[in-house]
């Protein structure tokens, strides 16, 4: 078995939060280089163990530290020229600057947080009938999306006498783009019921999703760290089998807003899809 399993740029960009663009962007800069790249086809392959620098690359993004800035940290990996980078970047960091040397430390170290998660293992995802709501949308409109497109579909179930059968889900691209990309929330339901013109009209639709085998892992609590559970997702399926990357990953909200209003107490499920058989090893 290898001891670092390779990962296309596609399941690697889902896993890392890292658009395929920036991702290709940062290989140019020379900031994440693959640790494959084909010659043939020009396909970059990426290491697990990048995912950590990944991560620190995008946290520092998120603050706008600049390019060389985040190079100078990747290369010390050193937690006094990352304070000392950050210090450099501005006052405006300074509120910032705790949170995240802390997250920069624990990437760095290659820290799990088992609190708010479980280990991932394989299931057997049957079809489903669902009430669908779709759009196309930028990660800033996520959670307006969620909200109106729940209330959507809740609307449809009341109206349609439609019986839920599972809990409320939703379904994202396996590769993360700075465009807008398609997303969708949906409604298990037992049967496919007739929907009423109104909310046919606000976007619901009956759809179905199809049976397949997903790994799966538990995030416990609140989003803040949703990426980080994504993150170990990523490798285990990297490492354990093959993603089946013309189906979305799904995620099931199994304790949610619905159900309480204590993000503590969320528990959410991702489920990432994969071949039926696990793939062979060296």
């Amino acid at each position: 078995m290898a001891d670092d399993p390779l990962m296309r740029i596609g399941p690697f960009s889902r896993a890392s939060w890292i658009s395929v663009k920036a991702l290709r962007a940062y290989h140019e800069a020379g900031l994440l280089v693959p640790a494959e790249v084909d010659e043939s086809t020009g396909y970059r392959s990426y290491s697990i163990a990048q995912l950590t620098d990944a991560a620190t690359i995008r946290q520092l993004r998120q603050l706008d530290v600049p390019l060389e800035a985040i190079r100078e940290v990747l290369m010390a990996r050193d937690p006094a020229v990352t304070r000392k980078v950050l210090a450099e970047h501005g006052a405006v960091l300074e509120e910032r600057l705790v949170a995240t040397q802390r997250v920069v430390n624990e990437l760095h170290a290659a820290i799990e947080v088992p609190s708010l998660h479980t280990p991932v293992h394989r299931r057997h995802e049957t079809g489903r009938t669902v009430v669908l709501y779709s759009s196309t949308i930028n990660e800033a409109d996520f959670e307006p999306f969620l909200t109106v497109g729940f209330a959507i579909l809740e609307e449809a179930v009341a109206m349609s006498g439609a019986v839920i059968d599972g809990p409320y889900g939703g379904c994202y691209p396996t590769v993360v783009d700075d465009d807008a990309q398609d997303v969708a929330v949906f409604i298990p339901v037992t049967s496919a019921p007739l929907l009423p013109a109104e909310v046919r009209a606000a976007g619901a639709r009956i759809d179905e999703l199809p049976a397949t085998d997903v790994a799966v892992i538990a995030h416990h609590g609140d989003y803040d760290h949703l990426e980080d559970t994504y993150r170990e997702l990523g490798a285990w399926v990297a490492a354990h089998a093959e993603p089946a990357e013309d189906l979305p990953v799904r995620e099931l909200y199994l304790v949610g807003w619905a159900q309480t209003d204590d993000p503590a107490a969320f528990r959410t499920e991702i489920c990432w899809p994969i071949r039926s058989a696990p793939r062979e090893k060296e």
